[in-house]
C-alpha cells in the first residue's frame, strides 16, 4: 500500500509540474517581432438597447445603432416612420473600469476599457447612408501603457419593398495606438476592411432575420518613426495587428396586439410589447496572433488560435406604454486565450421617458441606464436620447 501511495503522490506532483509548465509557457517573454496582435473584443459594444439584451441585435436593433452590428440596419424604417426622409443619430458612453480582467485573459489586472460610440445617418425614399464611430480607450494592465482604438463604419443600404428586404454594405476602418500617457505613441496602426449585411422584414409578420459580415483587417507592418521597433522605449514592437472577421446571424419575434412589421399611424407606438432576440457571432482565428495585453508586460499570450463562438439573447418590455421600457439578456463570451476559459455574461437596461415637447412635430426625450456583468468584467452605461 505505502508503495502505491508513494507512485500516487508522484504521479500527482508530475502533473501539477506539468500543468505549471503549460501556464508558465502560455506567456512567454517577447525576444523577437515574429507576432502579431490579436485585436479581438468578445464583449458586447454597442448602444443601451444593445448592451441590455445581451449583445443580441442583428435583427432587432434599428438606425445607426444597428450598423455597429448589421450594414442594412439603417435601411429597416421605423413603423412610424411615414415621410419620404428621415434622419437618424445616437451617442452612448460606456465604461468597464471597474472590471478587473477586461479582455478575459486570465490575469487579474486594474481598469478597463472606456468606450463612445456615436453615429449619424439619413434615409431618402428607399436609399440610406450612414457613418458610425466607436472610440475605445483602456489601460494595460501591469504596465504604464494604454491602448486607443478607434473604428469607423462607413454604409449604404437599400430596402426592396416587393420582397421586404434590406441590404447594406460598406467599409470599416480601425486604428490601434499604444503609448504613454502624455508622451508620444510607441506606434500607431490602422487598416480597412469590407462589411455587409441583409435584413428580412416580411410585411405583416411580427418576426424578422438578419446576417452580417465582417471581413478581417490587417493594418500590415507595424513601423515607429520615433523609435528603433526592437528597443521602443524598452518594448520590442509587433511585425503586425490584425482584427478577426467576424459572421453575424440572428432573429427577432415581437409579442403585441399588433404585428410588428407594418406602418402605423402617429408619431409613437405605444402598447404593451415583448420583443425576444438571439444572435450567434462568430469570430475567425488570428494568424499568429498574441494578447494585447501582454504586450504591456513584454510578454507573449497565444491569442485567436482558433475560431470561436458566441451565442447571445436578450428580451426588450414595454412594460408601461410609451413611459417604461425594462431589458434582459445574456451571452457567453468564448475563451479567445490559450487555457482560459469562457465567461457568461448577464446584461439589463432601462428607458425612462423623462419629457416631451413639440418640435416639428412631438418629441420624447429618454434617460437610459444599461449593464453587463460577468467574472470579472463590469460594464456600465448612461444615455440621453430620443424615444422611439
Amino acid at each position: 500500500m505505502r508503495g502505491k501511495f508513494h507512485v500516487t503522490v508522484l504521479v500527482i506532483a508530475c502533473l501539477q509540474l506539468w500543468l505549471l509548465a503549460g501556464r508558465a509557457a502560455a506567456q512567454v517573454p517577447i525576444t523577437d517581432r515574429a507576432y502579431a496582435i490579436d485585436l479581438y473584443d468578445g464583449v458586447a459594444i454597442g448602444d443601451t438597447t444593445l448592451i441590455g439584451m445581451g449583445g443580441a441585435g442583428a435583427a432587432n436593433v434599428g438606425g445607426t445603432a444597428g450598423v455597429l452590428l448589421n450594414p442594412a440596419a439603417i435601411a429597416v424604417r421605423s413603423t412610424t416612420d411615414a415621410s419620404s426622409w428621415s434622419v437618424d443619430w445616437h451617442l452612448d458612453v460606456v465604461t468597464a473600469r471597474y472590471s478587473s480582467d477586461y479582455d478575459n485573459n486570465g490575469a487579474t489586472g486594474s481598469g478597463g476599457a472606456s468606450l463612445v460610440t456615436t453615429g449619424l445617418g439619413g434615409r431618402f425614399r428607399n436609399w440610406s447612408a450612414a457613418a458610425t464611430a466607436t472610440v475605445q480607450s483602456s489601460p494595460l494592465a501591469g504596465s504604464s501603457l494604454e491602448a486607443d482604438a478607434a473604428q469607423i463604419r462607413i454604409v449604404v443600404a437599400t430596402w426592396l419593398p416587393r420582397i421586404g428586404l434590406a441590404v447594406g454594405g460598406g467599409v470599416q476602418t480601425g486604428r490601434l495606438e499604444i503609448g504613454q500617457t502624455n508622451a508620444a505613441p510607441l506606434f500607431s496602426i490602422s487598416g480597412t476592411g469590407l462589411i455587409a449585411g441583409a435584413t428580412w422584414v416580411p410585411a405583416q409578420e411580427s418576426f424578422r432575420l438578419a446576417a452580417a459580415v465582417d471581413t478581417s483587417i490587417d493594418g500590415g507592418e507595424v513601423t515607429s518613426s520615433s523609435c528603433d521597433p526592437m528597443d521602443c522605449n524598452g518594448y520590442i514592437l509587433p511585425e503586425h495587428v490584425r482584427a478577426p472577421w467576424r459572421f453575424v446571424t440572428g432573429g427577432a419575434y415581437r409579442f403585441a396586439p399588433t404585428a410588428w412589421n407594418q406602418q402605423v399611424a402617429g408619431p409613437f407606438r405605444d402598447e404593451k410589447a415583448l420583443t425576444i432576440a438571439a444572435d450567434l457571432v462568430v469570430t475567425g482565428a488570428t494568424s499568429n496572433g498574441y494578447g494585447l495585453e501582454a504586450f504591456g508586460m513584454q510578454t507573449l499570450q497565444p491569442s485567436g488560435r482558433h475560431v470561436v463562438v458566441s451565442p447571445r439573447a436578450g428580451l426588450d418590455y414595454e412594460w408601461k406604454p410609451g413611459k417604461l421600457r425594462v431589458r434582459i439578456g445574456g451571452y457567453w463570451e468564448p475563451g479567445r486565450f490559450d487555457g482560459v476559459d469562457g465567461r457568461f455574461h448577464t446584461t439589463f437596461g432601462a428607458d425612462l421617458r423623462v419629457l416631451q415637447f413639440p418640435f416639428f412635430g412631438p418629441r420624447r426625450i429618454r434617460l437610459s441606464v444599461t449593464g453587463d456583468l460577468a467574472s470579472r468584467y463590469r460594464n456600465l452605461g448612461l444615455s440621453i436620447g430620443f424615444w422611439h
